[in-house]
């Protein structure tokens, strides 16, 4: 699974610097729109904002934290150095199923937020 998700945060690694941009023009967007608008002019601007924000960060977070991950345990020489090979994979099958639950949550909040925005903003 690792090695999957290593070959995909390879594949899309172009992608690190436009979910930045997304990133941080989604945070300005969203500190314009709770400081500096009226808040009857602002408020359709908060979920698409909040979404933008969420997505940009997961990705950028896959992306960076999956570029690297350590080889498959070979024939190394001694038992220790195979065991920190095991225990460094261990760690990130780790984090990849945390980011899984996470990728998860934030499918849930984008489906629920962009309901509720279509709603409320959307005719």
């Amino acid at each position: 699974m690792i090695d999957r998700l290593h070959g995909i945060a390879r594949a899309v690694r172009m992608l690190r610097l436009p979910s930045i941009v997304v990133g941080w023009l989604s945070l300005a967007s969203l500190v314009v729109t709770i400081f500096i608008l009226a808040p009857h002019q602002g408020d359709r601007f908060i979920i698409p904002g909040l979404v933008g924000l969420l997505w940009a960060v997961s990705t950028y977070a896959f992306i960076v934290t999956f570029a690297t991950v350590p080889a498959k345990p070979g024939r190394a020489p001694g038992i220790f150095s195979r065991l920190k090979q095991k225990i460094q994979r261990g760690w990130y099958w780790l984090i990849s199923v945390i980011f899984l639950i996470t990728t998860v949550i934030v499918i849930g909040l984008t489906v629920r937020m962009v309901s509720i925005w279509l709603r409320e903003y959307g005719g």
